[in-house]
């Protein structure tokens, strides 16, 4: 795993907090470990909403990468997906389709035990750099993220894959595509790739049985 200069570490970990600092305003972001009520709250008081209508909710969820592994989760675990508009204004009915999305923000949280697990932000548009960058500056937690490096890439285990993981290892990411950017709590993920493996293992004579 690549390691950078104490020096440069602690630069971009002053440089991270105050980007927190400036950035806590923002409504769209959720945390990991960060409770459904603390989230809704602030969506919800600046626009948000979340998908009621089962269609909608249905069509966003294709291809998502936490898909496959539902039902690896407790039963206490429960997704949501919410919207913000890009102005913050509060979206109107018409303005929800399930065959296209609207301009702004989708935002899929899978919550285990009530507590943020999994996020996947998903923007209408492609994603800026900027965007990016604040995303990632939030979820850095007054820490900072470090890059996998890929002599390391083979030896993690990992059910999403990662590029980015936390100094404190509680938080891995990974940017997909050009729209999209995913976090998730890396014991979770651990987890989820295990018990998929295992599931696998038991499935594999019974799928091959009789050739």
């Amino acid at each position: 795993m690549m390691k950078y200069p104490m020096q440069l570490v602690t630069i971009v970990s002053i440089f991270t907090g105050l980007m927190i600092a400036s950035l806590l305003p923002s409504t769209l972001d959720a945390r990991i470990g960060e409770r459904r009520e603390s989230i809704e709250r602030r969506l919800f008081s600046s626009g948000g909403i979340v998908y009621r209508d089962d269609t909608i909710e249905e069509s966003r969820r294709k291809g998502m990468p936490y898909a496959q592994y539902l039902e690896y989760l407790p039963s206490s675990s429960d997704v949501r997906i919410y919207f913000k508009t890009s102005d913050g204004r509060r979206p109107t009915s018409s303005e929800l389709s399930d065959r296209r999305m609207s301009a702004g923000w989708d935002l899929h949280v899978v919550f285990v035990n009530g507590k943020s697990a999994i996020e996947v932000y998903k923007r209408s548009q492609g994603m800026t750099e900027q965007e990016f960058n604040r995303l990632m500056a939030i979820h850095a937690g007054g820490s900072f993220w470090k890059r996998l490096g890929k002599e390391d890439k083979d030896e993690v285990v990992s059910a999403f894959g990662f590029e980015m993981i936390r100094d404190d290892g509680l938080v891995r990411a990974r940017k997909l595509g050009r729209d999209s950017v995913l976090f998730f709590d890396t014991e979770i993920d651990v987890e989820l790739a295990e018990m998929k493996t295992s599931d696998l293992q038991e499935k594999a004579p019974v799928s091959v049985d009789g050739f």
